[in-house]
């Protein structure tokens, strides 16, 4: 092989992808979709002779075999030392208020307060949840870009929070309850009129219990007491117990079960937990 011919072999091998977080290191580790710890929970073990289901919008039924599958993995990968070391902590957070989340009984429309979750360093606590679900958010949306979907929202600013550790001004969180399954929904975004304004979401499902996530634009919508968020000023310290009953809602009447979703007198008095 010539010269030229070495220098066009090089020039046609397409270069490794890098992490999304850290754009630095090679992106060779999987992120579980649906967050292994909670899987092994609400699942038990699974194995080739005790297998589970997956569906998805590509797939219907497709007999899974192990926790570690790779149908259970973002496709957008991101580097080992982000994947472990980096977000460990964010990671373990979640695992321990999941934990306790399911373990207690949730009345839709109550407050809970967030030290009833963590006892101790409860803001760190908080603030390592909303990174976790920073990093699932960053990688939907870097598979969504991938796959040549156009997303009117900047990956850079999830990529900044993590690596420096602090809050994305407009990802926000509710914690609710929940009635239809396991896994997580697609990733929506859209733009309102008039003004464009721009909004995005997805549902974390875990049943009893959900996480939405929500990418609010700064400055264009008001505050909203029953979203989550470090620095929010009136439920920086507690969140509101959210309604994704949807099973139940759909079987009832919805004048009856607005009665009982987010706002209303429990919603100004109660306490969960």
């Amino acid at each position: 092989m010539n010269t030229q011919q070495q220098t066009d072999a090089a020039v046609a091998v397409p270069a490794e992808p890098l992490c999304w977080i850290c754009k630095k290191n090679k992106a060779d580790s999987g992120e579980h979709k649906t967050k292994r710890s909670d899987l092994l929970a609400v699942l038990g073990k699974v194995s080739q002779k005790q297998p589970f289901f997956y569906s998805d919008t590509k797939r219907k039924n497709h007999v899974v075999g192990s926790l570690d599958a790779k149908i259970l993995k973002s496709p957008v990968r991101i580097c080992a030392h982000c994947n472990n070391a980096r977000t460990q902590p964010h990671d373990r957070a979640w695992e321990r208020m999941s934990d306790r989340l399911r373990s207690r009984r949730l009345m839709i429309g109550r407050w809970v307060r967030c030290n009833r979750i963590f006892g101790y360093f409860t803001k760190r606590e908080m603030l390592a949840v909303h990174m976790y679900f920073l990093k699932l958010f960053g990688c939907m949306i870097a598979e969504a870009k991938a796959n040549g979907h156009e997303v009117p929202i900047d990956l850079d600013v999830f990529s900044n929070a993590i690596m420096s550790g602090r809050p994305h001004p407009e990802v926000h969180l509710q914690f609710g309850r929940y009635d239809l399954g396991i896994g997580r929904s697609d990733l929506h975004c859209w733009k309102t009129e008039p003004g464009g304004s721009v909004l995005g979401g997805w549902l974390y499902q875990l049943e009893p219990i959900a996480v939405s996530v929500l990418y609010v634009q700064a400055g264009k919508f008001e505050e909203r007491r029953d979203l989550w968020h470090p620095h929010s000023r009136t439920s920086a310290k507690r969140f509101l117990v959210a309604d994704f009953m949807y099973s139940k809602r759909a079987l009832a009447d919805v004048p009856e079960q607005s009665a009982s979703g987010l706002g209303g007198e429990a919603g100004e008095g109660g306490q969960g937990l």
